[in-house]
Formats: C-alpha cells, sequence, structure tokens
C-alpha cells in the first residue's frame, strides 16, 4: 500500500472511529464538505497546515494519519493506542462538560 492510499484509509478509518460524518469533520477543521470528500477519494491533495487541522480535529497525532498497523510485529502497539484513544474520548467529553458547566456559570 502506498502512503497516499494509506493516508486516505487512515483519515476515513479515524473519522468513523470518531463517529464523525464528512461534514462534521469538514466543519471541524473549519473546511468546506466537498474538500474532506476530495480527500477521501484521493483528488485532494491537503497540505502540511491541514494535515495539523484533520489530526486536531481526530484527537490524534499527525503521525497516525501515516501510521500502518498491519507493519506491527505484535499486538502491544495496538492495545497502547486503544488506551490512548480511551483516554483522548474520555477527556474530550471531561473538556466538553467543564466547556459547558463553565458558560451556565458565566450567565
Amino acid at each position: 500500500m502506498d502512503l497516499d492510499q494509506l493516508f486516505i484509509r487512515n483519515v476515513r478509518k479515524w473519522r468513523k472511529y470518531r463517529g464523525f460524518s464528512q461534514k462534521i469533520l469538514a466543519e471541524r477543521c473549519n473546511a468546506a464538505h466537498s474538500y474532506i470528500r476530495q480527500i477521501e477519494s484521493g483528488s485532494g491533495h491537503p497540505s502540511f497546515a491541514f494535515i495539523g487541522k484533520l489530526a486536531d480535529a481526530l484527537n490524534i497525532d499527525a503521525y497516525q494519519l501515516f501510521y500502518d498497523e498491519t507493519m506491527e510485529l505484535n499486538g502491544q502497539a495496538s492495545q497502547v493506542k486503544y488506551i490512548e484513544s480511551i483516554k483522548a474520548d474520555f477527556l474530550e467529553k471531561v473538556n466538553r462538560e467543564l466547556d459547558t458547566l463553565i458558560d451556565k456559570l458565566k450567565k
């Protein structure tokens, strides 16, 4: 698998894992829905800066968009990644709840 295909597969995988539609991911990146569709179809070629936006929107490190899990020699790395994703999801939910609470207290 070449790097372009790996990138496309990982963008789609992480987007679906986070439960985002292409439209939601586009909104989180401050981009057009059609641009995300182009990236996932292979016709869009994002800049390094936009790859960083994608990673931030997906709450992952940018290298994970180029990471090939099939190259792992054992399952330990995938277990660590799974636990890290659970941790990230938890922290994101906590931050959202705290932001909501802060907004309510300001009113």
